[in-house]
């Protein structure tokens, strides 16, 4: 119920601000309501991203994130890079509704896509090339925010559940390990499901945790589930292996990868036991890790497996 009402409040504020530039607003419709918001604010073409805040939550640090997203897609765009633009129809923001903030992109349907495959791996990698000339000042592992704000949530369970010890033991392995790790732009969270389908081709969507990121982090993002629950040896991880510059530092590939899996196992899995987001897939994925474990030390530069 409670959601219901914030919802409402974001509607009714978006109206308010959509009727100052003369657009009178239907009542949008959901895309959706997972992490962030997503409206269609039809008969426009235009889509609204909604920050969702909790009680405690800085609204500020949301305003300037959604202030980065706008740079940092300007900026891809200006690089050719494949993305659903911010619109060009009314000011794209960010705009304050509900207590919130809220930016404005071109709406774009959402088409059944040809399998990304091999093409998602090059896709990325013309994103990381196009990030590296990012200058505007970005936060320092923007993305792991996750990571901590989920072993906060398991901690208390860690006592009874050795299951749930073990992947805050892991957290603890990884991060310390990437703390020595030189860093770069990167767009935080390249995962297949922020390629959108369009009928333009796919499209990069969801530049909120733009940051500086270690070494590969985006490619690492874009096959770490496919790794995890398909194996190592599937074509595109093994493909992602084998490129120039990761044959040519396969420690430092190897550990990023461990580090995103890590970062999806215990985000994912924070969300499940508070009854939020996929459980199936999360347990899933808790399912899957020894064996990922396994295959990564066996994988390890040097190893005599």
């Amino acid at each position: 119920m409670q959601r219901i009402t914030q919802i409402r409040r974001v509607v009714d504020d978006t109206k308010k601000l959509l009727s100052g530039w003369g657009m009178p607003l239907d009542d949008p419709i959901i895309l959706r309501d997972a992490g962030n918001l997503i409206l269609w604010l039809r008969p426009y073409p235009i889509v609204a991203r909604v920050a969702t805040l909790f009680t405690g939550d800085n609204a500020d640090f949301w305003g300037a994130v959604w202030r980065r997203e706008l740079q940092v897609a300007e900026h891809l765009m200006r690089h050719n890079i494949p993305i659903v633009p911010p619109t060009s129809v009314v000011p794209p923001g960010p705009h304050q509704v509900a207590g919130s903030w809220m930016t404005l992109w071109d709406y774009a349907e959402s088409v059944k896509g040809p399998p990304l495959g091999l093409d998602g791996i090059a896709m990325v990698r013309k994103l990381t090339l196009a990030m590296e000339s990012f200058r505007e000042t970005l936060p320092f592992w923007g993305a792991w925010i996750h990571v901590r704000e989920a072993v906060e949530q398991l901690r208390p369970l860690a006592v009874r559940n050795p299951r749930v010890k073990n992947v805050l033991r892991e957290v603890e392995v990884v991060e310390q390990r990437m703390k020595d790790e030189p860093l770069f732009p990167a767009h935080g969270d390249a995962h297949p499901g922020n390629l959108l389908p369009t009928h333009n081709g796919y499209r990069w969507i969801d530049f909120e945790d733009v940051s500086l990121m270690p070494r590969f982090w985006d490619l690492a993002t874009f096959v770490a589930n496919t790794a995890l629950l398909e194996g190592i040896d599937h074509p595109i991880v093994v493909h992602a292996r084998q490129l120039s510059d990761v044959s040519n530092d396969p420690e430092t590939f190897w550990w990023v990868l461990r580090a995103r899996v890590v970062m999806s196992l215990s985000s994912n899995l924070a969300l499940a036991l508070a009854g939020h987001g996929d459980r199936v897939f999360a347990f899933r994925q808790w399912d899957r890790w020894p064996q990922f474990f396994q295959e990564w030390t066996q994988n390890q530069p040097g190893s005599s497996a």
